[in-house]
């Protein structure tokens, strides 16, 4: 079993997703490789979604916009991961993630408007520690 597939069950046991949630990340990771299909491209973009807390990554999740267009379900479901003490940082700093458009989003990025970081909150909690959220196309 490949690590990704670890981490998302360790997720769902511990209580950090639900199982319908990492049944959602599992049929994402699976989905064959756009490259692999179409060689000739060289150049697909990815938005990645990465939460560290301390030293241990709590969410790594890179998705091809390709399939982005049409695995919207999976932001919404990365954007739940990230911990209350980050949301809340956000909060403090203009940034609400229940308002983000997903769809939106991914039309901006779709049509070149939309690159480099996107998020980008680090927090310090005296229960979590230092935890950094990066959302970014590359």
């Amino acid at each position: 079993m490949n690590n990704e597939k670890i981490k998302i069950l360790e997720m769902v046991q511990n209580g950090t997703i639900t199982a319908t949630e990492g049944l959602e990340l599992l049929k994402a990771i699976e989905e064959p490789d756009v490259k692999a299909v179409n060689p000739s491209n060289t150049s697909e973009r990815f938005l990645r979604v990465r939460v560290t807390s301390g030293d241990h990554t709590k969410v790594n999740v890179n998705v091809p916009l390709s399939l982005l267009k049409v695995a919207t379900k999976l932001a919404d479901v990365g954007l739940k991961l990230i911990p209350e003490e980050a949301r809340n940082q956000m909060q403090k700093n203009g940034i609400n993630l229940d308002e983000i458009n997903i769809e939106e989003m991914v039309q901006l990025i779709d049509a070149g408007l939309v690159d480099g970081k996107l998020v980008d909150v680090d927090t310090d909690d005296p229960k979590e520690g230092h935890t950094k959220v990066e959302i970014y196309v590359e």
